[in-house]
């Protein structure tokens, strides 16, 4: 792509994260949208309304440069995504943990928000999966790869921060694996999750699933569109083992257990632990 559209999204997502911070997290306020951390402490929840703005507005833009289905659908899926998180960040019953216990619990009847989000984050990919459909074989990886990234970054939002720099590091490895194509989708949330940062780690607020899941949106976004088929496999049964990981054992727990993980989980944040 030209580099002035990619320039022209990443002053467009600067200038109104800037311009929208201020009236969002006076909403979150108003609204009460308050939750308790792992620490126990009250904070504003659903504070990925700050990355959601300013992505989707850049987003927008790549539009009004090319209007191609890809670019449109790249725009649409951060709010639908971003809302579906807010319902389960709003509405969530925490009884539930795990893709595996809200299957388990739609089976008895029951239906939560977090089925609602899944089943959202899937009809996403399937649409995206036949947007880009070559194969058939790459179809069904398509699928899978989607919701399977953004319920990735969900399960990596525990700790302030850590979504964050799950999301950093899997998505430098997909664009190296691509060889750095396609930036336009990546730089724009790059810049705006460097402005939001901040005040997560001080523990001022956090992007709740509202944020997590339009994040493993981009990512999934992003992997569909630039890997090759080896890598999308690769990714793909690594995605799979986390997510049996996650189901059976802790993930924080592992994280505490492995010392380079500790540290990098703890770097910007407070250094006490509750």
């Amino acid at each position: 792509m030209n580099i002035v559209p990619l320039f022209l999204s990443c002053i467009i997502t600067a200038v109104s994260y800037l311009a929208f911070k201020k009236q969002i997290l006076a909403f979150l306020k108003q609204e009460k949208l308050t939750t308790y951390n792992y620490a126990g402490n009250e904070v504003l929840s659903a504070g990925g309304l700050m990355i959601m703005v300013p992505c989707t507005l850049a987003a927008l833009m790549l539009f009004m440069y090319k209007s191609v289905p890809t670019y449109l659908l790249y725009a649409l899926m951060m709010p639908i995504l971003a809302f579906g998180g807010m319902l389960d960040d709003v509405l969530g019953d925490s009884s539930s943990k795990g893709l595996l216990s809200h299957v388990i619990a739609l089976v008895n009847g029951k239906l939560s928000t977090g089925i609602l989000k899944a089943l959202i984050g899937c009809l996403i990919g399937f649409i995206l999966a036949r947007c880009r459909y070559s194969k058939f074989i790459i179809f069904l990886i398509d699928i899978l790869l989607f919701p399977l990234c953004v319920n990735l970054i969900n399960l990596l939002d525990l700790r302030p921060g850590r979504a964050i720099k799950g999301f950093g590091i899997v998505i430098i490895f997909m664009a190296a694996g691509a060889g750095f194509s396609e930036l336009h989708f990546i730089l724009p949330p790059a810049i705006a999750l460097l402005l939001y940062t901040g005040g997560e780690m001080r523990e001022v607020y956090m992007m709740g699933d509202t944020g997590a899941n339009m994040l493993g949106g981009i990512l999934g976004f992003y992997g569909v569109l630039v890997l090759s088929l080896p890598v999308k496999l690769l990714v793909l049964v690594c995605l799979g083992v986390l997510h049996i990981f996650a189901e059976l054992y802790s993930l924080s727990g592992l994280i505490d257990k492995i010392s380079f993980l500790k540290k990098l989980d703890m770097l910007g944040r407070n250094n006490e632990e509750s």
